[in-house]
């Protein structure tokens, strides 16, 4: 006998949390005592605190779900046959963290036939755990977040981010960035495009863009803004997954404003 799908997807939101609380928890116990941080692809930076975070997290995924599959940024893909992966990012704003920026975060979402039905953000130094299951809505610390009901742009808050582009790449993502400059109350560039996303779901930031995303980039935000009644697209609008390495996000008021700047720049 097989158990509801939301019963079953329950389950798997408790592991999702612990996994993430976990990989906090050791983010937390390295903070400011990082000694061993490298330089890996596209100029990234990768700690110490990076690589024990992600194993001690996949091993409570793996105790639980043996038979998932597990996309994680530091080890790559675990395939198995499971209609279930795990998308994984055990430190998201790697940089803010080698240099005691207290923005960062673990990030565990869970895609279920492609699309994504759970997902679970810790950040340990602020205590804040970003919570959602598909169709179930979005959370802050057990709180329903639901995102901001601004319909302008001269009023929005906005955040992006850079990656690690450089030439051709960096010279349009600044000319996307400066009509948000002249038209928006603001622009933040936090260092974690996850965090970006949260804040997007709580309703701080009204919209955020970037491109050369990866899907543990993005693979919670996706989910906890969606559930918080927000909208994230591609850049020209269409329907994003976790895999197109761009995305727009917003409190949906705003979207087409955002997407006609990102067009006609």
């Amino acid at each position: 006998m097989f158990l509801p799908v939301s019963v079953h997807l329950e389950q798997v939101q408790k592991t999702a949390i612990a996994a993430a609380q976990e990989g906090s928890r050791i983010l937390k116990s390295y903070f400011g005592r990082v000694h061993d941080i490298s330089v890996k692809n596209h100029a990234g930076l990768v700690t110490e605190a990076d690589r024990a975070a992600e194993k001690g997290l996949i091993a409570i995924i793996q105790q639980t779900y043996p038979d998932h599959s597990v996309l994680a940024e530091e080890s790559g893909m675990q395939e198995r046959s499971s209609e279930f992966k795990w998308i994984i990012d055990p430190l998201d704003g790697t940089t803010n963290y080698a240099h005691q920026i207290p923005i960062f975060c673990t990030s565990v979402g869970v895609e279920q036939n492609g699309v994504i039905v759970v997902a679970a953000v810790s950040n340990p130094v602020h205590n804040i755990l970003y919570t959602a299951m598909k169709g179930s809505g979005a959370y802050c610390n057990g709180s329903r977040m639901a995102v901001s009901q601004t319909r302008k742009l001269r009023d929005c808050l906005v955040a992006t981010g850079f990656a690690y582009q450089k030439g051709k790449a960096l010279d349009k993502a600044v000319a996307i960035m400066r009509p948000f400059m002249e038209l928006t109350r603001g622009i933040r560039r936090c260092g974690s495009a996850v965090w970006d996303l949260c804040q997007v779901a709580e309703g701080h930031f009204d919209g955020f863009w970037e491109k050369n995303l990866q899907p543990w980039d993005v693979a919670t935000g996706f989910l906890l803004i969606e559930e918080a009644g927000g909208l994230v697209t591609r850049f020209d609008g269409s329907p994003a997954t976790v895999y197109d390495q761009e995305v727009v996000a917003s409190n949906r008021r705003v979207h087409p404003q955002m997407i006609k700047l990102i067009q006609t720049s």
